[in-house]
């Protein structure tokens, strides 16, 4: 055989061994990962929940994930993001919390996890018995920080004692007022004369006349309309005769 020969066969042989070493260094080598405890991932989510929450509810909110159904989760390397997927629309004291996991922008797996929320607020409860038809004062109230996480829309502050309320009920002692069960003084009457305030961006665009089509209080949604164009418009009562349209 000759040297020529001999070359070929040599090269062939390191371009071979160059494979075989390749592939084993490929296989063995380890893959880049990153390891997140339960506890890790229980106070994430509980910080994305409560963060979510707090653009749209008063009070302290405290979201705790109850268990999982892991110790620990496998994912590679990269920054890690959250997205809600479910269980964030509205506050409920036990819900499961749908939450997919992203690295690096890149969708890697959605958790189901069973959580408790709290929402504590400063509002008005009872200091001793009231009446059915009594109206409520300064002095057969007061104003405790309680968990309303049941009942956070039917709740009443102690600012609004400068309307007129009376009680539909007989509440004990230490009770929570429920607005469900007392008569006020609306903020606005239907068919009341309303200034109606157009904002876009934060900024008041334009601001006309129009008429109550129902009645409420500050928070509530309320349809208003304008009788020069037969116009109705859905706004958010901001004040006595006073609403607000986002446009």
């Amino acid at each position: 055989m000759n040297k020529v020969s001999l070359k070929k066969m040599s090269n062939k042989f390191n371009f071979g061994l160059y494979i075989i070493l390749f592939a084993i260094f490929f296989i063995v080598s380890p893959v880049q990962a990153q390891t997140l405890t339960a506890n890790q991932i229980k106070n994430d989510i509980s910080v994305l929940f409560e963060n979510h929450y707090k653009k749209t509810t008063e009070g302290d909110i405290q979201v705790k994930i109850i268990a999982t159904q892991f110790s620990e989760i496998q994912l590679p390397d990269g920054k890690i993001t959250y997205k809600i997927s479910g269980g964030g629309d509205k506050i409920l004291p036990r819900d499961v919390k749908r939450v997919d996991i992203y690295v690096d922008g890149i969708y890697k797996k959605t958790l189901n996890l069973p959580a408790q929320t709290h929402v504590y607020r400063d509002v008005l409860v009872a200091s001793d018995q009231i009446d059915r038809e009594q109206v409520l004062t300064k002095e057969c109230t007061e104003v405790k920080k309680v968990d309303v996480s049941m009942r956070a829309d039917y709740v009443l502050t102690d600012v609004m004692l400068n309307k007129e309320i009376t009680t539909r009920k007989i509440f004990q002692k230490g009770e929570i007022i429920d607005k469900r069960f007392v008569k006020m003084r609306p903020d606005i009457s239907r068919n009341a004369d309303v200034r109606v305030f157009f904002v876009s961006g934060g900024a008041v665009m334009i601001s006309i006349d129009g008429t109550a089509m129902g009645e409420g209080m500050i928070g509530d949604y309320i349809n208003v309309e304008n009788k020069n164009y037969k116009k109705v418009y859905h706004g958010k009562i901001i004040g006595e005769n006073r609403v607000l349209v986002n446009i």
